[in-house]
């Protein structure tokens, strides 16, 4: 499958006329043929909008999991509440995306801890219930003890490994080919991971090319908040001036 919005509307598409409802951790399991659409949002929450805006429509129970300790966004800013707001809108859950690295965590207990903090700053900082988790970058240590965390979902959960059919689009690549397992209609449950980073509007880029769009973009974005607190900004040096020396 490519990299592109209009094949990510294909593959819902597809999925629809194969009879596949669209399911979250809570329901997946009340229908005859289900897919949980999990969508872990590691760089950019604009790009999470966006591939929301697409499943607005067709789908409205995908899962948005959110990184509180990123550096990439700030999930308290004005620009960021916004665009979790938009994902909500367009009929996405929002989920907490937990990175353990962030931590000196030596047992499950404090694992856990950790885990509802993060839940309990995120549902207050959005104003919904945050009740599930996804992990990012998760040790074999924590992923074999296959954890239950009280009042929350946990993703990584065997359930829905053994259950369901595990698809994920990390590191830019398929394992596996998504079209021909919908095409072939060998499982009941489909369980797909998708980063919206990766995707786009029309031709599809290679992954070099991907990432490096993403870091001159990420200059332009620098500028454009550095102007917002930066008195007289333009006056010292114009944004035409940025993008000559990012696309010369």
């Amino acid at each position: 499958m490519k990299f592109t919005y209009e094949a990510y509307t294909e593959m819902l598409v597809r999925l629809i006329d194969k009879g596949y409802c669209f399911a979250n951790y809570k329901n997946w399991n009340a229908m005859e043929r289900t897919v949980i659409l999990r969508h872990d949002i590691d760089q950019n929450l604009e790009k999470a909008v966006m591939l929301s805006e697409v499943e607005k429509g067709l789908c409205k129970s995908a899962t948005y999991f959110v990184l509180l300790s990123t550096n990439f966004y700030n999930i308290h800013s004005k620009e960021s509440r916004k665009c979790i707001d938009d994902i909500i809108k367009n009929g996405g859950n929002i989920g907490l995306h937990f990175d353990e690295m962030q931590y000196s965590i030596k047992t499950e207990k404090e694992l856990k801890e950790c885990v509802f903090a993060e839940a309990d700053a995120l549902s207050r900082t959005i104003g919904v219930k945050v009740d599930t988790v996804s992990m990012h970058r998760p040790s074999q240590r924590f992923l074999s003890a296959n954890l239950e965390f009280d009042g929350v979902i946990n993703s990584y959960n065997e359930i829905y490994f053994k259950e369901m059919k595990y698809l994920s689009d990390s590191r830019r690549c398929w394992r596996e080919n998504i079209d021909e397992i919908i095409e072939q209609e060998s499982y009941k449950r489909l369980h797909i991971l998708t980063h919206p980073f990766w995707y786009r509007e029309s031709v599809e880029s290679d992954l070099k090319q991907t990432l490096k769009e993403a870091m001159l973009n990420a200059s332009l974005e620098y500028y454009d908040n550095l102007n917002d607190n930066f008195r007289n900004l333009q006056r010292e040096i114009k944004r035409s001036e940025i993008e000559r020396m990012i696309y010369q």
